[in-house]
């Protein structure tokens, strides 16, 4: 990208507190970075996409108008068009942080930390993405749990990542279609293997 070429980016954010905010740091303190479009739902955000094809990053906020996760979905969407996203958000969620990089994010930056938001952009456009501190502790303790189930078979691995969402034996049970006496025989073998 040229020196004198301005860095489009789409905010994708329902709240105009952080819409006012975020599109006014980005273009207050660089002169690279100019916000083209700022939408509030799913919708007008892939609408905005496909009318434009010069969008160099997306900011996506995760819980649009207060769904669900909605921003993941489009982060997946997006990403599959070879589209960079930085998930932006207030959630600290682990398993939010993963299942964004795993949706296709590059990045994962709290609302917070606004001032790492132009470097995150500008290393993004250069394809040198550092991950943000934000997400750094996430990704590194699932790497060390996905190192630490390898000892258990496909099945215990299903059963422990259900019981880490806090499901309860008889949950578990109607959710993988197994007894609880199964279950529960499986999450004894787990305990032991993981010698907890």
């Amino acid at each position: 990208m040229s020196e004198n070429k301005k860095i489009k980016v789409l905010l994708v954010e329902d709240e105009p507190f952080w819409q006012e905010n975020i599109s006014k740091h980005l273009e207050g303190e660089t002169n690279n970075i100019k916000v083209v479009k700022v939408a509030g739902c799913k919708e007008e955000a892939l609408e905005v996409v496909k009318e434009n094809f010069e969008i160099d990053v997306v900011l996506m906020d995760i819980n649009l108008t207060r769904a669900n996760l909605d921003g993941i979905e489009i982060i997946e969407i997006l990403s599959h068009q070879g589209i960079k996203v930085i998930a932006l958000t207030a959630i600290e969620d682990e398993e939010v942080i993963i299942k964004s990089f795993e949706s296709g994010a590059i990045n994962y930056i709290n609302k917070s930390s606004i001032f790492d938001i132009i470097t995150a952009i500008q290393e993004a456009v250069q394809d040198k993405t550092r991950i943000h501190s934000d997400a750094a502790p996430a990704l590194i303790s699932k790497i060390k749990e996905d190192k630490k189930i390898q000892v258990l078979t496909s099945s215990e691995r299903e059963i422990y990542k259900l019981q880490k969402k806090g499901y309860c034996r008889k949950k578990i049970a109607e959710t993988l279609f197994k007894s609880v006496e199964t279950v529960k025989k499986q999450m004894q073998s787990i305990k032991r293997k993981l010698d907890t």
